[in-house]
């Protein structure tokens, strides 16, 4: 990717009613290289020192050789090397053929041994008694026990070997002039800190969007180019997107005699400086890597206007700022901890600027500001002219103060702007964006050009600042600044005019002493409980506060009941549980150092105040279920505290109803009428009880009783007896019958069976049944009729004659058993000839009757019954 060159330089300019400050603008035409008439110019890769003349510190630097080693470290196999004496046999051969001994010393945690020679083996010994000692079967494995120390080696961005200004001041060349950033991240990155950056916004780009936080647009007014006006190009005043819209010119639009310029994208380049992401194998490294950008937008062409910056600080530091319309805007969910002002002008420092400054230090914030590229005395530019701000004066490569940077008394630290003077090399690298007006989007906008400015030196100071306070978060804006200036070492080159306490040193501002290695420890911060007055049932959460070193801890958790730990309670969350009541709670943090465990400090928070009784929560209850005497109505109780136990009441008209305690309720005839209601109570140990009363029912409606239509069944016939079958009705409905004859109903036939009578014959019988119960409406149901009823059939005797058939005797008939009221007539034959007027159930007999034989027809008669005749079988002759 080609580099660019820029230079960034405070616009100077006399201030109205509304002071206008100078951002970082495009350097004029006999500052850049010809070409484009951009004020920039492509450096080809073909060029660059990423050639065989690049630095030492780039990507492609050689690989150092091994270091002589006298320690190895031997794993044996499980069933191998559990005697001294049997290992030591192992080590015999190999060490022989080096011309050494070999000694046990220790063993690890995992059961390797960690053996040491007697003397120290090159590279090439120690792979040979590597290879010697893996190639016996009883050894799973073997290996230099290697010294590691502090990783203070160069990333592997690949334009590091241009950043000259992050370089550690013994490493030769120009790095001499470096503020010795590597060293410092073996303590801190930064993590944990929030740097706004106050300034043009910012734009998307790889090397940069990772660290970089919601932010908010603060210019106030769309603009109209003019004199005096600042245009933020997005037409929709403040909002919450900082995007960078593009700060170019044209001709005489931010003056008279004003030339036009390309867009700058200074707050890009200054983000980058201070946290682009380092160690992904591209682009640059950021001062304090770890460390998140919170960017504000208050400048756009031709500058910005004091309030709007002045909101910007407050806003950035966590206070409260209205909209255009005066509505309260929402504070960042992560105020800053460092505020960047890469910025300024002409002026005194307005009482605007200094209260916003102010306000912003007594939040807690350290303000960082440029001192001016005008090559006077800082002290006539805001706002490094302002009270509580720490002045940043630039040097160059050289270790000079720059040509062009301001000085003097107001001037606190200097930091590296870097000079074109020493050729595009001397300049700051950082990231930018190709687009010349407006942005370019995606991998194709991402560019990093050189610039040279205080605006460049102000991000190196803000990036140390964030290093030391991830390392010290417990420190105040005050003593930020006197660790700085007193951590500081001289400029390597000259600075007659005035450059503050010196050049910035990373590494001694978070404590690293040159030329030693710093003995790991760990300093505990003041942890805290999130709540002090915690109930049962709360999650509490375990902060491990301020005054923690260094950065990059791990923290393990145990929390305490009345001092005494809480088994299994060592997450950074803790639920107050039932046996917490009337107990105070603390937690006790421990931080430890990544790789090395046994470094480690421990602190205790403060104890709350008694656990007090948790309030349950639980939902209003809600009935389900049809109003209706005869239905099932069902509570639902809602979301309640997990583990309350529900009890139910059910309730009619307000009164409770005995005995309905369960989540579900059968409406009864007594409920006809009335409202339900239920009332749902929980209870849980160590919670106050809760209960939960619904909405009453509509009035209970009477039961729809349901029943069958019923049928009848018998024989559809005089004399036989029909039954009504009543079907399926609802539970304990009373049933009542009514036959009818041809719609009619039949006096008496009330019953579930009735006989059939003469007076059916013909007709169509059916049966209603009535079926009544308490609560419910009554219901009737007819059956379907009966064919038309037939004639009963007669039941019949065996007639018979019984005399002395001798003339002269009586024969008497017997008609036998015939249907009860059946009427019986009697017509007695002479050999089959009917006898006239023998018409009696007796018949004497005569003399014409002498040799003939003799029976009788008996014929039954029944309302409702078809008649039936009988005869009797013929005697014997009669003599």
């Amino acid at each position: 990717m080609p580099l660019l060159r820029s230079r960034f330089l405070s616009a100077t300019a006399s201030l109205a009613a509304a002071a206008l400050l100078g951002a970082t603008v495009a350097a004029p035409a006999s500052a850049a290289s010809a070409g484009d008439g951009s004020g920039a110019q492509d450096i080809g890769v073909q060029d660059s020192p990423f050639s065989a003349a690049a630095p030492a510190a780039t990507a492609e630097a050689g690989t150092p050789e091994p270091a002589a080693v006298d320690r190895f470290i031997v794993k044996f196999t499980d069933d191998a090397g559990h005697k001294a004496a049997d290992r030591a046999d192992t080590y015999e051969q190999p060490a022989e053929e080096l011309d050494t001994e070999v000694q046990e010393v220790s063993a690890t945690a995992s059961g390797a041994r960690v053996v040491t020679t007697d003397r120290e083996l090159d590279a090439a010994e120690a792979a040979d008694l590597v290879a010697e000692l893996e190639a016996d079967p009883a050894i799973e494995y073997a290996e230099p026990d290697l010294i590691l120390k502090p990783a203070a080696t160069a990333p592997n961005d690949t334009h590091y070997g241009y950043q000259w200004d992050f370089s550690d001041p013994e490493a030769g060349s120009e790095a001499f002039a470096g503020i010795n950033v590597p060293a410092a991240w073996d303590v801190s990155r930064g993590d944990g800190v929030v740097v706004a950056v106050v300034d043009s916004g910012i734009t998307d780009h790889g090397d940069l969007d990772a660290n970089v936080l919601p932010g908010y647009d603060m210019i106030s007014q769309s603009g109209v180019p003019a004199y005096d006006s600042v245009d933020p190009r997005d037409g929709d005043g403040r909002d919450a997107d900082p995007s960078d819209e593009g700060d170019w010119t044209g001709e005489e639009q931010c003056g008279e005699d004003a030339e036009g310029s390309a867009s700058s994208w200074h707050g890009t380049h200054v983000a980058g400086t201070i946290a682009a992401v380092t160690g992904n194998g591209k682009g640059i490294a950021g001062v304090a890597p770890e460390a998140k950008i919170l960017p504000v937008r208050a400048l756009g062409s031709c500058g910005g206007y004091a309030s709007d910056i002045s909101d910007a600080i407050i806003w950035a530091s966590g206070g409260t700022v209205r909209d255009e319309e005066g509505a309260p805007i929402a504070a960042p969910s992560t105020p800053a901890d460092v505020i960047n002002l890469s910025l300024g002008g002409y002026a005194e420092c307005s009482a605007t600027l200094q209260g916003a400054v102010d306000a912003a230090v007594a939040a807690g914030s350290v303000v960082v500001a440029a001192a001016g590229n005008e090559s006077m005395d800082a002290r006539l530019s805001s706002p490094a002219n302002c009270d509580h701000v720490i002045t940043v004066a630039a040097s160059g490569p050289d270790g000079s103060l720059t040509g062009y940077s301001n000085y003097g008394e107001a001037i606190d630290v200097t930091a590296p702007g870097g000079s074109f003077d020493a050729g595009d090399e001397g300049g700051i690298l950082s990231t930018t964006n190709y687009g010349m007006t407006d942005p370019e989007y995606g991998a194709d906008g991402d560019a990093y050009s050189f610039a040279e400015g205080t605006s460049s030196a102000a991000p190196h100071v803000s990036g140390v600042v964030a290093l030391l306070l991830a390392a010290q978060p417990s420190m105040t804006p005050a003593q930020v600044e006197a660790r700085l200036k007193e951590t500081v070492r001289p400029l390597p080159g000259t600075c007659a005019l005035g450059c503050g306490a010196g050049l910035v040193d990373a590494a001694a501002a978070v404590g690293v002493v040159p030329g030693e290695e710093p003995e790991p420890t760990v300093v505990a911060g003041t942890p805290t409980v999130s709540d002090t007055t915690p109930v049962v049932g709360q999650k509490l959460t375990a902060q491990a506060g301020n005054g923690w070193s260094p950065s990059g801890l791990s923290f393990t958790y145990q929390w305490k009941r009345d001092g005494a730990p809480i088994t299994n309670a060592t997450g950074a969350a803790y639920t107050a549980a039932s046996g917490d009541l009337g107990k105070k709670l603390s937690v006790t943090v421990t931080g430890r150092m990544a790789g090395e465990p046994a470094v480690f400090d421990s602190a205790t928070s403060a104890a709350t105040a008694a656990v007090a009784k948790g309030t349950l929560t639980g939902a209003i209850p809600t009935i389900s279920g049809t109003a209706k005497v005869g239905s099932t109505l069902t509570a639902n109780a809602g979301t309640w505290t997990s583990g309350t136990t529900l009890a139910y009441q059910w309730y009619r008209s307000g009164q409770p109803v005995s005995g309905a305690t369960k989540s579900t309720y059968g409406l009864a005839a007594a409920d006809a009428g009335h409202a339900i209601t239920v009332k749902v109570t929980g209870t849980k140990s160590g919670y106050t009880t809760l209960s939960r009363t619904s909405a009453a029912t509509a009035a209970i409606a009477k039961g729809t009783l349901t029943g069958a239509v019923p049928t009848i069944s018998g024989t559809a016939k005089v004399g036989y007896t029909l039954t009504a079958k009543a079907g399926t009705w609802t539970t304990g409905t009373t049933l009542a019958y009514q036959w009818y004859r041809a719609g009619k109903p039949i006096t008496g036939a009330t019953k579930s069976t009735y006989s059939l009578a003469a007076a059916d014959a013909g007709q169509r019988i059916t049966v209603k049944v009535t079926g009544t119960k308490s609560g419910y409406t009554t219901l009737s149901r007819t059956s379907a009729s009966t064919a038309a009823i037939a004639k009963g059939t007669l039941g019949t005797g065996t007639v018979t004659v019984s005399g002395t058939t001798k003339v002269g005797s009586k024969l008497t008939a017997k008609a036998g058993t015939w249907t009860t009221g059946t009427k019986l007539t009697y017509q007695w034959y002479r050999s089959g000839t009917k006898i006239k007027g023998a018409t009696k159930s007796t018949y004497s007999l005569v003399a014409t009757d002498r040799k003939d034989t003799i029976k009788v027809r008996v014929t039954g008669t029944k309302t409702g019954y078809t008649t039936v005749s009988k005869y009797s079988k013929a005697t014997a002759s009669i003599r």
